[in-house]
């Protein structure tokens, strides 16, 4: 069954998780948010079967692992939902 989550956003709100939506390619919902941006945008977000993945390069002072970031390193942060659920920004029917 496929879930459906209608997130209703003031129009600044809309624009800024606007510009982090990921193509349909892509198995996250919204990708590239600087991590400044965490707080604000995890508040925004429903929590309901969201995964959050940090993004990065390894520094002189933190070598990752292929397959993994830790927050603390991280310049960006990709924002995934469970396959059956589809988060619209926006009313039904707008």
């Amino acid at each position: 069954m496929i879930m459906e989550i209608y997130a209703d956003y003031n129009k600044e709100d809309k624009k800024l998780l606007g510009k982090y939506i990921s193509p349909n390619s892509e198995n996250s919902t919204f990708k590239g948010i600087p991590i400044s941006l965490y707080r604000e945008v995890t508040r925004l977000l429903p929590m309901k079967n969201r995964r959050i993945k940090f993004r990065g390069p390894s520094t002189a002072t933190y070598t990752r692992p292929q397959s993994h970031m830790i927050k603390e390193f991280a310049d960006t942060f990709a924002v995934y939902y469970d396959n059956k659920t589809i988060l619209h920004l926006g009313r039904p029917g707008e």
